[in-house]
């Protein structure tokens, strides 16, 4: 519109100037190309947003898998660091000083030194925190890989459900349409004095029940949307693609579990921690050992400097009451560890043969809901409607098939919903870890 007036403007004021044609048609011209400008300048519709593009934003940009990669680098720095030596000791000490003067010269033995000392670790122990440490970075790193997979699953299912709120409107709306002929007909019986008036009345009640029933869905679909960005990462629900999507992982996956499995991955990271552990216990049998060396500089007139050297060390000596038990209980911990590994094996297991049971039996009924039952449910509401308007049914025989009809259509939606859904759990279940053993 703003370059549409000036351009009728111009145009007016070259027609009472009485200007020839060929100058009327450049400006029209012209009035033509900044149209064709204005509408270069309007930015394009974006595309609605994909799964699969879903998927890969939420794996940039979600928070929480954003901090699971933080622990990860922090427990990898720590461990470098555990392998280091401790910081070696410096000591500054005044030795020997008088009491009644606080002289340094008043004695021979009085002294300023300094000094040094270094703490040596038993052999190995090091080494040992370090790799205590990695394996807890790796369970971290599987336990990031277990987060991910999970919060997949989770955007799928929202992803699914708004899916569905939308074709169940789409179903609402084509029984809006049944609902409207139902009306018809009823007003036409009613006209024709073969039907009472209430006829009437319950077909309009129906039709009102069913726009209750698109808020309903419309609300729902809003609170799928908002999950969405919330597992994106983001404050701005987005516009989604309107189809069914296509879980082309979870449906050529393997139903079996795979040895690498992160949540499996997580249980053995476990029994390595733990493991580490009782080679750490062992170390504590050993002494810890520290050298150190000072010089002292005497004021004391003749007096020389002194130089001193020692080593010293710790003496386990108590190991009945506390080295032995601190063994005991980490060797107690590494049973508890694989415990809990065939334990979580089990119950992926479990949880595979359930969720593949299930997917077995929604896509045996989706199939025959779709093929079967589906048209038989079309034709009764079309024979119920005919008969209803040669007067051999009632209202309440139409209404009940309609109702029948949209109680199907909504159930063939729900099942492929949970069929998907399934499908998703599968994918999840059955997706090995990309981090290498």
């Amino acid at each position: 519109m703003t370059f549409m007036h000036p351009c009728h403007r111009a145009q007016s004021r070259w027609s009472r100037a009485v200007l020839p044609s060929r100058q009327s048609a450049i400006v029209t011209l012209g009035c033509l190309l900044g149209v064709w400008l204005a509408g270069l300048a309007l930015p394009a519709h974006a595309a609605p947003l994909t799964l699969a593009e879903a998927e890969a934003q939420l794996a940039r940009s979600n928070p929480g898998l954003a901090a699971a990669a933080q622990r990860v680098t922090a427990l990898e720095h720590r461990a470098v660091a555990a392998t280091q030596l401790p910081d070696p000791h410096l000591s500054l000490d005044a030795v020997n000083l008088p009491t009644n003067s606080f002289s340094l010269t008043q004695q021979g033995m009085t002294m300023l030194s300094v000094g040094v000392s270094q703490s040596f670790p038993p052999p190995g122990k090091l080494n040992l925190e370090g790799d205590k440490l990695q394996a807890q970075a790796a369970d971290q790193h599987y336990s990031r890989e277990a987060k991910r997979a999970e919060l997949i699953f989770g955007l799928r299912q929202a992803w699914l459900s708004a899916v569905y709120a939308r074709q169940a409107v789409k179903t609402v709306r084509r029984q809006e349409d049944l609902a409207h002929e139902n009306e018809r007909a009823a007003m036409a019986a009613y006209r024709a004095g073969t039907a009472p008036q209430s006829d009437v009345l319950r077909a309009r009640l129906a039709t009102a029940e069913l726009r209750n029933d698109r808020s309903a869905l419309a609300a729902d679909e809003a609170a799928a949307l908002a999950r969405i960005a919330q597992y994106l990462g983001t404050d701005q629900t987005p516009d989604i693609d309107p189809d069914w999507p296509s879980l082309s992982g979870a449906l050529t996956g393997s139903k079996d579990l795979p040895a690498t499995q992160p949540l499996l991955r997580m249980a053995q990271a476990k029994v390595q921690v733990a493991q580490a552990d009782v080679q750490m216990a062992k170390k504590n049998f050993l002494p810890e050992i520290t050298v150190g060396a000072s010089y002292g500089k005497s004021f004391f007139p003749g007096s020389p400097n002194f130089f001193s050297a020692g080593v010293s060390m710790t003496l386990p000596i108590f190991s009945t009451h506390r080295l032995d038990q601190e063994l005991d209980s980490a060797r107690a911990q590494v049973m508890e560890a694989r415990y809990n590994e065939q334990d979580q094996r089990l119950a992926l297991l479990q949880q595979i043969r359930s969720a593949a049971a299930r997917e077995h039996s929604l896509q045996e009924k989706w199939t025959r809901m779709t093929a079967e039952m589906l048209p038989l449910a079309h034709a009764t509401f079309d024979s119920t409607l005919t008969a209803y308007t040669n007067g051999r049914a009632s209202m309440g025989d139409v209404l009940k098939a309609q109702q029948a009809v949209f109680a199907l259509e909504l159930q063939i939606l729900q099942d492929r919903r949970d069929l998907l859904a399934t499908q998703a759990e599968l994918d999840e279940l059955t997706t090995p870890s990309e981090q290498q053993p």
